[in-house]
């Protein structure tokens, strides 16, 4: 009888050590690979190419040098006004691995416009986050754990 209690000790001291910590499974589900390693950390883009995807239709191919160490190639694939007074368009970004880029425009009461948006793929680490400072768009990189992919 103790010597079959022993072995079942055993066996199960074995398992629960040979077991990764629950912290490590944890770390490892939330490590993905980084899609924009070739991009610096921020960018400045021209809102002139902004302007011109917003401007695109449905099912268009476009390419966008958005800086001149960041350029786009990809289809418009949906294009929305879900709200009065903003303009939603979605691109799928072909040279970014089918990456989603979403770019809306708000038409605010002054009659001027802001451009928010990113560009994000679920299966990677990393996002480029578009935003507006002092009249001048920028990409910068923030970790895609701040958002929601599905």
């Amino acid at each position: 009888m103790h010597l079959t209690l022993l072995c079942v000790v055993l066996i199960a001291q074995t398992q629960i050590s040979a077991q990764e910590p629950l912290s490590a499974l944890r770390e490892k589900k939330l490590s993905k690979p980084s899609l924009f390693t070739s991009v610096p950390e921020q960018l400045e883009v021209a809102s002139s190419e902004l302007y011109r995807i917003l401007s695109s239709v449905v099912n268009e191919k476009i390419s966008a040098q958005l800086s001149s160490q960041f350029q786009l190639t990809g289809v418009v694939v949906d294009k929305n006004q879900h709200t009065p007074g903003s303009l939603s368009v979605n691109v799928r970004i072909e040279n970014y691995n089918n990456a989603l880029f979403n770019l809306t425009m708000r038409f605010l009461a002054d009659n001027s416009t802001t451009i928010q948006g990113r560009i994000i793929h679920p299966k990677y680490g990393d996002v480029l986050e578009l935003y507006k400072e002092k009249d001048r768009y920028y990409l910068k990189k923030v970790s895609q754990r701040l958002y929601m992919t599905d």
